[in-house]
């Protein structure tokens, strides 16, 4: 991979990594300023991830047919940009999620096709330190985030932030426009000795599938059960929004390092480490009572998501064969947003009927089955690294 497209692709990720974790963390609350209760944001948020993880889905399929992923990327960041602007226009719940549905539907098609370019051109030696380094952009794009749409918010309204956040997504078109594309000719071979279904997915890829769903899981459960917790405790708008910029600075240096000592040790211990320190985060969000608990908590929890994101992707790539790159990844990356689906519903149900205690202890628990889950991979999947698993 040249450094030009690398310097690109970094830029087309930063930008949707940052709109969405500056808004991620606000949208709770703007949802119950226009008189939401937690459950109706629960299944408010729940409902726009599905459109997060519809976009994904397609994502992958357009790239394995069509193989046009400079033009769906210019379409999906065009068609964000006035949908973001009339975010900040409604005072309906329903229009409010018939917007961000549509907004988030778009980011998952952006970033799943960011993703599938990434592995297209990252060689085999510098696959994890490259998806690593790409993987950056997720913790800068929550400081950048985190640290701006928070007092934008609380001084300007929330309609000039939306305002503003359009503005800034115009970098989108610019970018893709950009970027390298390339097309695969032929279906490569699937390796010998690995266990295989008629899809050309591995058996190992889908326990791999189903422990990210977990974990991601935990992520959105703690995200909406901390942004009610802190607005339950008076804080501010700025003060919710920069919890995930300072949560995510502790993240930065470590993307790249991990990407890079997975590429010669392997890829699960890191994985596995990743899934058990997001249970110690959920332990300490669940007695956080100060603005600095719930730092430390999202210091934890964004070092499981981020890393373990970036090294999926690369475990992915190593699992399958390039023509199938573009569905595995699109699965893969599903499953972040699956867990958005699933996390954000089971909090606010939780959260309504139960309380916060129970349902960060429930978070708590799920990235350990992850952890079980990477076992069989031992076995099930021949990874291509330079040192051995």
């Amino acid at each position: 991979m040249t450094k030009r497209q690398l310097y690109i692709l970094l830029l087309c990720t930063l930008l949707p990594w940052t709109v969405g974790n500056g808004l991620a963390p606000l949208l709770p609350v703007y949802a119950t300023q226009i008189g939401a209760t937690p459950d109706l944001v629960g299944y408010f948020l729940s409902i726009t991830y599905v459109g997060l993880a519809a976009g994904t889905i397609i994502a992958g399929w357009l790239s394995d047919k069509f193989e046009r992923r400079k033009a769906t990327m210019l379409v999906s960041t065009v068609i964000m940009i006035p949908l973001t602007w009339m975010l900040g226009r409604t005072n309906s719940v329903a229009v409010l999620t018939g917007l961000s549905t549509s907004i988030w539907f778009l980011g998952g098609i952006n970033l799943t096709t960011i993703n599938i370019i990434t592995g297209l051109f990252a060689e085999e030696s510098q696959r994890g330190r490259i998806f690593g380094i790409v993987g950056l952009m997720g913790p800068a794009g929550a400081i950048l985030g985190g640290f701006t749409m928070g007092p934008i918010a609380d001084r300007l309204g929330y309609s000039a932030l939306f305002e503003m956040v359009s503005i800034f997504l115009i970098l989108g078109p610019i970018g893709a426009v950009l970027l390298k594309d390339k097309i695969i000719v032929q279906a490569e071979q699937i390796d010998s000795g690995v266990n295989t279904f008629s899809s050309g997915l591995t058996r190992g890829f889908f326990f791999l599938i189903f422990a990210s769903l977990l974990v991601a899981t935990t992520m959105y459960l703690g995200l909406l059960g901390r942004s009610l917790a802190m607005h339950t405790i008076g804080l501010s708008a700025a003060a919710i929004s920069s919890t995930a910029a300072i949560g995510a600075m502790f993240t930065i240096p470590l993307p790249p390092l991990i990407g890079w000592l997975s590429d010669r040790t392997g890829r699960k211990r890191f994985l596995a480490i990743c899934y058990l320190v997001g249970t110690f985060g959920m332990f300490i969000l669940s007695v956080s009572a100060a603005v600095w608990h719930f730092w430390i908590a999202t210091a934890f929890m964004s070092v499981m998501f981020y890393i373990s994101m970036s090294l999926g992707s690369a475990f992915v790539t190593d699992l399958i064969p390039r023509s199938y790159l573009g569905k595995g990844l699109s699965i893969f990356n599903s499953t972040t947003w699956l867990g958005g689906i699933i996390g954000f519903a089971l909090a606010g149900y939780t959260i309504e009927n139960y309380g916060l205690l129970p349902t960060f202890i429930v978070g708590a628990v799920m990235p350990i089955f992850s952890i079980v889950l990477l076992t069989p991979l031992y076995k099930l999947a021949q990874i291509k690294d330079q040192g051995k698993m």
